[in-house]
């Protein structure tokens, strides 16, 4: 059974969160969030890339305007969590954790909840979205006392803390066995 430490850092590495995009369907980019404050980096042009790589994902494999979820490139992934009129590109390296991504759909979620009209009628006016900074904020912000704090044993695939003598994953259902002692 291979379970992981996240504490002692062996197999498991905590997500540090690089960059935040809120984008709304038309793919004009709402909000971002950047680790760096790189202000060099033309982020339109990272929003124009995600966009293409949807339609694509969209015309090429018959799927739903909103299919593509997760990219990895070296050691960055890109997470995307949709919504009906917009949606939110996180970019990380290290693994995702259950926690992250209850955070960022959790973020979502109160956005939508939020600005989900103004979203589905949006003329281009950027000032009906003050506010949006502050609700994704707390995907951008890792919880470090969490991670410095949790000597629990986790799931390897998902992060999710498990019992020593588990066989499965009780978040993903993972099963241990899979990988071997």
């Amino acid at each position: 059974m291979v379970k992981v430490n996240q504490h002692t850092g062996s197999g498991i590495t905590a997500p540090i969160i690089e960059e935040v995009f809120l984008v709304h369907k038309s793919g004009c980019l709402i909000e971002f969030m950047d680790i760096e404050k790189n202000v060099e980096v033309d982020y339109d042009l990272t929003i124009a890339m995600l966009t293409a790589i949807q339609s694509f994902v969209k015309d090429s494999f018959g799927a739903g305007q909103w299919s593509l979820k997760k990219l990895e490139f070296e050691n960055r992934k890109i997470m995307i969590e949709l919504a009906d009129n917009f949606y939110l590109a996180v970019v990380y390296s290290g693994n995702a954790t259950a926690k992250m991504n209850h955070e960022v759909a959790r973020s979502l979620e109160i956005i939508e909840e939020k600005f989900g009209k103004v979203a589905e009628n949006w003329n281009g006016d950027m000032d009906v979205w003050e506010g949006t900074k502050d609700l994704i904020g707390p995907i951008f912000t890792p919880d470090v006392e969490d991670i410095l704090m949790d000597e629990s044993i986790h799931c390897q695939l998902c992060g999710a803390p498990v019992d020593d003598d588990a066989t499965s994953c009780p978040m993903c259902e993972f099963d241990f066995s899979l990988m071997g002692d």
